[in-house]
């Protein structure tokens, strides 16, 4: 069997050409269509061919005269830019031929597949992707099969969650705790401990996203562990921003001997507000937000000193809780004032977990390979935009900082079209 020389060649009269273009002129939609067209008569006959040879090269692995060809079946068959195409797929008598370009178990391309699990994570629906799907690709794809199609991409998910973190100094740690609903058989809520690092420059990432079974001081030293597996390294980690989780901070310090801790203002607010009478929590706050805001350290503490003697014999309690965490909730004033506002909260991270609730809504509830696949999904999203702006947010400018900078935002976006 003689190959020709070019797979697939589209051939077009010249006064057809002359005819077409002069209707660009006039109906370009309907000038588009022809031309695809042309291009969907080319890929069919493409196709045909090298199934074609699949069958010659399979037959000719067989005994000789014991099989033959048997005619063909006509499929429908999805490919990405052209919709849904028929093409006809030869047979064999034997019935054993299995075509590998446009196999028995598939209505679409890979391509196509990436980009129905992309879509998928993107916010939509299984329901609403089967139901525009027909539009769109020309043939029907059911809820399961969406559902399916993430399995396409968990693989490069699980890599990104298992990057090497060396190369880049990592000085803050944001550190949360999110819950999901995730199916193992049945449905239950399931946390995912989640690590954001700032690096030098002042730039976010998301270092780690792991499934465990609770949030646990025992659970988080494993994730530190991982962390330094994976190449972080512990000498550059100054401060760690968290929670009030029993035994946390102990196991951060543990873990990155060089750091501090860092209670969350607003977690914090929460533990002591409730303690304040509710007729005098306006004013208490005032007070607390002279502390929290105050123009350096020693102003924090004049301040709170100055709540002390106003709330003696008032709100000693809510006091009492206050300064528990003192040195944890103003040690922000240790670090570079630009970064102040950034270090005071979890709300970095909390923003982050609240981006992967909003787009785990369309699923309700999904299994730990598709978790795995929508927050590396989403977390690829947020370093795109990240990779350009510092946590001060405002936006790097000075030279030496710009290739660095193109660098990142090039294998964000990378990674997020792969």
């Amino acid at each position: 069997m003689r190959m020709k020389d070019s797979l697939m060649k589209i051939a077009v009269k010249v006064h057809d050409v002359v005819a077409l273009a002069k209707r660009f002129e006039v109906a370009p939609v309907e000038a588009w269509r022809e031309v695809v067209e042309h291009v969907r008569e080319s890929m069919v006959a493409t196709l045909e061919q090298v199934m074609n040879a699949e069958l010659e090269l399979f037959l000719g692995q067989q005994p000789k005269g014991t099989n033959k060809r048997n005619g063909f079946t006509t499929r429908t068959y999805a490919i990405k830019g052209l919709g849904a195409v028929r093409v006809r797929v030869p047979r064999d008598r034997a019935g054993k031929f299995e075509s590998k370009v446009v196999p028995a178990s598939r209505q679409y391309d890979e391509a196509t597949e990436r980009d129905l699990a992309l879509l998928h994570l993107a916010g939509l629906s299984t329901r609403m992707l089967s139901h525009v799907s027909g539009r769109v690709l020309g043939i029907k794809v059911s809820p399961q099969e969406v559902s399916n199609a993430l399995k396409a991409i968990v693989p490069a998910a699980k890599k990104f969650l298992e990057r090497p973190l060396a190369g880049r100094r990592w000085q803050y740690l944001y550190i949360d705790g999110t819950n999901f609903h995730v199916r193992r058989g049945t449905v239950a809520l399931e946390p995912t401990l989640v690590v954001i690092g700032v690096d030098e420059l002042g730039h976010k990432s998301v270092l780690s996203m792991v499934q465990g079974d609770k949030d646990s001081r025992g659970a988080w030293e494993m994730v530190f562990a991982d962390l330094k597996e994976r190449g972080l390294d512990s000498s550059a980690v100054l401060l760690g921003i968290m929670d009030g989780l029993p035994g946390l901070g102990t196991a951060f310090t543990e873990a990155f001997p060089r750091a501090r801790v860092a209670r969350c203002w607003v977690h914090k607010a929460r533990n002591v507000f409730p303690r304040v009478p509710k007729r005098f929590q306006s004013e208490f706050k005032v007070g607390w937000d002279a502390v929290q805001y105050a123009e350096s350290g020693d102003a924090a503490r004049a301040a709170l000193k100055a709540m002390k003697e106003r709330w003696k014999g008032t709100a000693d309690d809510a006091i009492a809780c206050f300064e528990r965490d003192i040195e944890a909730l103003l040690v922000h004033y240790d670090f570079p004032r630009e970064h102040w506002e950034a270090l005071r909260t979890t709300n970095p991270i909390e923003r982050v977990n609240k981006e992967f609730k909003r787009r785990s809504k369309a699923m309700d509830s999904m299994g730990a390979d598709g978790l795995k696949a929508l927050l590396a999904f989403t977390a690829l999203r947020l370093e795109f935009g990240w990779s350009t702006t510092a946590i001060n947010s405002n936006k790097l400018t000075h030279l030496q900082y710009r290739e660095r900078l193109e660098e990142r935002r090039t294998e964000a976006m990378r990674s997020l079209l792969n």
